[in-house]
């Protein structure tokens, strides 16, 4: 009992600390049931009875949106007892409107067709049976009331179902953006990823080369003095390709707390330093251009530069070639990239499984190319990329 008391007086405070819809509704249910009669001269005068009920029966209308059949089901059988004392025609099927257009809004659509088909006919059949007006006249009012009744239980079903339409569309909306936002940065942590394997795979395989060779040639002239640290730094560089790979292997399937790097600026224009890096360690490039570099878009330039990079790493990798052989050329649309050795695989490669390759075709992918490796007739091993030009620079 404390807590329903403790609950009324709560909600009174709600209503007096501002003015709110439903109890201005209430206000106005309460005056037009008031005043119908009198306009419509269905009585001369308002008694206190009259007065009590109108009362009554407005309200509960502050409660509508909140309870709104439970407010309907109330209401109705007070506005048949104003029908009955003071005939109040038009206010008693106005707020009947009003009543069954918010059970359609906030209500469930199979029980609003329900409630709007018992209480319509209810009330109509009690304009009719109270009207001290009877004949073809009150039968074409009441059919209007019928159908003003079911016409706004309908409008209020209507703007239900439109209000979980734009909640459902803001929702598909909604995660839409989401998803392009992670497809964004899914984009950018996989451009991380080969931007990380070109540049700092490359840069250890050199070393790796080099100082391999390097204790090679002083295992058998010098053994003493720069032999240990030579296979130091061999086996240094080693360790860390292998760290390389796990890492990145990582990187591509779970997610990264860090914001991805731009990839450096690198082109068509850089390739010479690249080969003079790659022929240091002993691999003999010849660099065949056919393509004028500032005809290219950068980021087609950017890829194609790495491309080749990735090549001649797998060569000093995989392949037991000394020469190499770089083509950069164009067709109608597109920029062909090609490199070739001479050499055979040596036999630890295949048991790699690194991403150089699988690098290598997302990243003419990404641009609407494609990127072909394999092995050709007559011995050695070819990667081939193609990448339009036209319309394809972001």
């Amino acid at each position: 009992m404390m807590a329903w008391v403790s609950s009324v007086r709560s909600a009174l405070r709600r209503m007096l600390r501002g003015p709110d819809v439903d109890v201005v509704l209430a206000f106005i249910a309460f005056a037009a049931l008031l005043i119908d009669p009198l306009v419509s001269h269905q009585v001369k005068e308002l008694t206190p009875l009259a007065a009590g009920l109108a009362l009554v029966t407005a309200v509960p209308l502050v409660l509508r949106r909140r309870y709104p059949l439970g407010v309907l089901v109330s209401v109705v059988p007070l506005l048949l007892a104003c029908l009955a004392v003071f005939h109040p025609d038009r206010a008693a099927a106005g707020v009947v409107v009003l009543l069954v257009f918010t059970v359609g809004l906030r209500g469930h659509r199979s029980r609003a067709l329900v409630v709007g088909a018992l209480m319509a006919p209810a009330v109509v059949a009690g304009v009719l049976v109270t009207s001290r007006r009877l004949g073809s006249d009150s039968v074409a009012e009441a059919v209007a009331y019928l159908a003003l009744i079911l016409g706004a239980l309908a409008a209020g079903d209507a703007v239900r179902a439109r209000q979980e339409l734009v909640r459902v569309l803001a929702g598909e909306e909604e995660r839409e953006r989401a998803a392009l936002a992670q497809h964004r940065f899914d984009e950018q942590r996989l451009r991380y990823a080969h931007e990380l394997h070109d540049v700092v795979g490359h840069a250890l395989v050199a070393i790796n080369v080099r100082a391999s060779a390097a204790a090679h040639l002083a295992r058998r002239e010098q053994p003493a003095s720069p032999l240990a640290a030579l296979e130091e730094i061999a086996a240094t560089s080693a360790e860390a390709l292998g760290e390389l790979r796990a890492a990145l292997k990582g990187l591509r399937s779970d997610d990264s707390d860090g914001a991805p790097l731009r990839p450096p600026g690198a082109g068509l224009t850089d390739l010479g330093d690249l080969i003079a890096g790659v022929k240091g360690a002993g691999l003999t490039v010849e660099l065949e251009m056919a393509a004028a570099p500032t005809t290219v878009p950068p980021a087609i330039g950017h890829a194609a530069y790495r491309i080749v990079q990735e090549g001649l790493t797998n060569v000093l990798r995989h392949s037991t070639a000394m020469q190499a052989l770089v083509r950069i050329g164009r067709d109608e649309d597109g920029l062909l990239v090609e490199v070739l050795d001479d050499g055979q695989a040596r036999p630890a490669a295949s048991a790699g499984g690194g991403h150089g390759l699988l690098g290598m075709r997302e990243r003419a992918a990404a641009l609407g190319g494609t990127c072909e490796a394999g092995q050709v007739p007559r011995g050695g091993w070819r990667v081939r990329a193609r990448i339009p030009i036209r319309g394809k620079e972001p």
